[in-house]
């Protein structure tokens, strides 16, 4: 099981959005550095952009973050792009066989454990931000 690319590409549009500063950023000009067709990085915008992360001014304006780098929590962009529909990251297969002592436990027994892995993986998220992103990335790239 994967969380899917989209939390990723997310990352990437808003660090471009914040590093790149000499050209007025567009959906065009990130899917250059994603690789990804602009359909994409705009629908994955629209969603950073409905939770009130980015700002899109069509035509000549570009985009920009409307938050500081810092206030944007790992968490607030992984739930911006919604990969986890119904709240649950975890999945369990609900056909079992009620008659059978493990089918017809399985779901009640798992729960617990998925809810706790998934509120667990949200809690890390939430200690880190875009703006530590940013730091790494400057770091990354001070010497080259």
């Amino acid at each position: 099981m994967q969380i899917g690319s989209k939390f990723s590409i997310a990352i990437h549009i808003l660090l471009f959005v914040h590093v790149i500063t000499t050209k007025k950023v567009t959906s065009d000009l990130i899917s250059t550095s994603c690789k990804i067709n602009p359909a994409i990085i705009r629908k994955i915008m629209s969603l950073l952009r409905n939770a009130g992360i980015i700002e899109i001014t069509l035509g000549t304006g570009g985009i920009k973050l409307i938050r500081n780098p810092e206030e944007i929590s790992l968490r607030d962009i992984y739930l911006s792009i919604d990969p986890v529909k119904d709240g649950q990251l975890f999945k369990t297969h609900k056909n079992s066989e009620p008659q059978c002592p493990v089918g017809g436990n399985i779901v009640s027994i798992l729960t617990p454990y998925f809810s706790s892995a998934q509120i667990a993986m949200e809690e890390y998220l939430a200690k880190y931000t875009l703006q530590n992103i940013i730091d790494d990335f400057y770091e990354l790239t001070k010497n080259k």
